[in-house]
């Protein structure tokens, strides 16, 4: 085995303490740069100088209407998102230095996709569906059929099933049974032995005709 001198060794010791070798990594919230680590920014500040030996990193806060939502060594802060009424996009949050704006759509739309970029109507309930859940600014209408007692017959967006009429209630008779897509119908009671009598009556006077005028003939002959 080799042995040094023990000048040798100190002097190794004297350089390493002198030029120390530069980090590999650094700790949270730091960035490695130029062979030092410098703090990266908070958010809601850009960067504006790096560090050096002697000076920290030097940060600026973003400007009006601009954002960043991490810590971080941009340049530029990010512009807040514009909610364009012509898209029928109104504001939900609006945006700080650390948070950027959220968009969601004016009433009676829902947005088009997760972003929210744009929005559409509501989906109409087709007659014989009714409204389960109304649409929001992120979902749309939820329908389903109307169930045995239930009627719609109108295409809409807000309406849930209404019940069928219920003509016991109201004294009267069912001319017409409900359907999913129409009410059912009432009618009176003497409306009804009216209907029932009219015909016979006429029945019977249309036989009193014809027998009267085939007995007219017989006497003719």
């Amino acid at each position: 085995m080799v042995r040094l001198p023990l000048q040798c060794v100190l002097w190794g010791c004297l350089l390493t303490a002198v030029h120390p070798e530069p980090p590999t990594a650094c700790r949270e919230k730091q960035y490695l740069i130029n062979s030092q680590c410098c703090s990266l920014c908070q958010p809601g500040e850009k960067l504006v100088d790096e560090c050096t030996d002697v000076i920290d990193t030097k940060c600026r806060p973003c400007g009006n209407g601009e954002f960043l939502d991490t810590w971080n060594r941009e340049r530029y802060c990010h512009q807040h998102k514009h909610c364009d009424h012509n898209l029928g996009l109104r504001v939900q949050t609006q945006g700080t230095s650390q948070t950027d704006t959220t968009c969601t759509c004016e009433e009676g739309l829902h947005c088009t996709s997760a972003a929210c970029e744009s929005c559409i109507p509501h989906s109409p309930c087709s007659p014989g569906f009714g409204v389960k859940r109304i649409g929001t600014g992120i979902s749309d209408t939820v329908c389903e059929p109307c169930p045995v007692g239930f009627f719609s017959n109108v295409s809409s967006a807000f309406e849930k099933c209404r019940p069928w009429t219920s003509c016991d209630i109201k004294d009267l008779i069912e001319v017409q049974a409900g359907t999913d897509k129409a009410d059912a119908l009432c009618g009176s009671q003497n409306r009804m032995r009216a209907l029932v009598v009219i015909p016979i009556v006429l029945g019977i006077l249309c036989a009193i005709l014809v027998s009267v005028y085939i007995s007219g003939q017989e006497a003719k002959g």
